[in-house]
């Protein structure tokens, strides 16, 4: 089992129970914690002996926990805007490599290539069985952020284990109630219960021992984790974990006239369904509460709609963000819909080429007109949206992985 964390506590506050059962039952473990959690509270290096101390609660040796050493808040970027080696992320003290003395990689470069390269290298000689990850729609970047890692680097190595992720942050109502009740079982929060193409959602029950070793666990973490911390509600009868299943897209051997999808006679088919309500904002702007992602895919078009609340705000910038997986190479798009225009952004071996597509807004539904052939050399893709205002993300889907048929 690998327990993928982007901070030195996630591993415990989530899934300490499940690492005591697998302890208990022979089942190897590895830990990866992304971050070097350096959250200005406190150091690094305290961040560190805290995990290696948590740990070691749960029956994992220092060995068992392998440190990225990745800056703290920085993973978004390196995801979506610092991918390549020669445009790295510059940290606050302006360096671009790790300075983290446990850090997996020495002198690691601050880009989303070189952390996805380290999560494969650790995958391919661990050969994990389960993987534990946060979940994509967690509303803290890092751990988002994360998720769309975990799920770039399992489709392109094609891994064939089980997938579970795991929520930490979904405030203000979300674990319910937020405060210390042991005797408590941890739900699904509500709005993330019947989406289309959802989480499935599964429980793993505790026993009184591990629920109360894991509380020690929890407490080792004493930067971060006190009596009266709302993070206690994860002390609990359970553990809570997902599956985000694959979505499958068929491509239409038919070709569609352009003016039933631009007059909106047409829709395309939707793809998954986003929590309506979520978001930093907890869905105070409607115009970038994103509900639904849908897409057709036809011969000569691919059309990629994005449906909010209400409709689209002139003042939003919104983001759809695509992986194309081939044998031979990954294509990583990004779209920008800006003030009713569209701009298309491609990377592919370290090359970028960006320009115009046409972009037909109807009530809260903007649609995307693409090429077909952008996506039809390749069996799958990820996808992620998000929409932002003055460079705030008011809302973002999970990463879901697609297949292509």
């Amino acid at each position: 089992m690998l327990v993928i964390a982007p901070h030195p506590d996630d591993e415990v506050i989530c899934n300490g129970g499940v690492i005591i059962h697998a302890v208990e039952n022979h089942i190897p473990v590895k830990v990866v914690v992304i971050t070097d959690g350096n959250d200005t509270r406190t150091s690094p290096l305290v961040r560190h002996n805290e995990s290696i101390n948590g740990t070691r609660v749960l029956g994992l040796n220092e060995d068992d926990i392998i440190f990225m050493g990745y800056k703290d808040g920085s993973l978004n970027q390196l995801l979506n805007h610092h991918w390549n080696y020669n445009n790295p992320y510059t940290a606050q003290d302006g360096t671009t490599t790790t300075n983290y003395p446990y850090a997996f990689q020495e002198n690691a470069t601050y880009c989303g290539s070189n952390l996805a390269d380290n999560l494969k290298t650790v995958i391919n000689n661990f050969k994990p069985t389960i993987i534990l990850y946060p979940s994509g729609d967690d509303e803290q970047r890092d751990h988002q952020a994360t998720s769309g890692f975990v799920e770039y680097v399992t489709t392109q190595t094609e891994y064939t284990g089980s997938k579970y992720t795991y929520l930490l942050h979904l405030p203000p109502d979300w674990p319910s109630a937020r405060d210390y009740y042991p005797e408590y079982y941890l739900n699904p929060p509500l709005q993330q219960v019947g989406l289309l193409n959802g989480p499935e959602w599964f429980v793993f029950n505790l026993t009184s021992y591990q629920e109360e070793l894991k509380e020690t666990a929890m407490l080792k973490y004493k930067t971060q984790i006190y009596p009266t911390s709302y993070l206690m509600s994860f002390v609990r009868k359970n553990e809570l974990f997902a599956h985000y299943p694959t979505l499958n897209l068929s491509q239409s051997n038919l070709i569609i006239p352009k003016g039933e999808y631009r007059d909106g006679s047409r829709e395309p088919m939707p793809l998954f369904s986003d929590p309506c309500g979520d978001g930093k904002y907890q869905g105070k702007e409607e115009s970038l509460d994103i509900t639904t992602v849908g897409m057709d895919l036809n011969m000569d078009k691919a059309w990629l709609s994005i449906k909010t609340v209400s409709e689209p705000s002139p003042n939003g910038i919104y983001y759809v963000h695509l992986n194309l997986f081939h044998s031979t190479e990954v294509k990583r798009v990004m779209i920008t819909v800006d003030k009713e225009k569209a701009k298309i952004q491609l990377e592919m071996d370290g090359e970028s080429l960006k320009e115009s597509i046409p972009l037909t807004i109807h009530n809260n539904t903007f649609l995307l007109e693409l090429p077909s052939s952008l996506f039809t050399p390749h069996s799958y893709f990820t996808v992620n949206v998000d929409s932002t205002r003055f460079g705030a993300i008011y809302d973002q889907t999970a990463w879901r992985v697609v297949k292509i048929s």
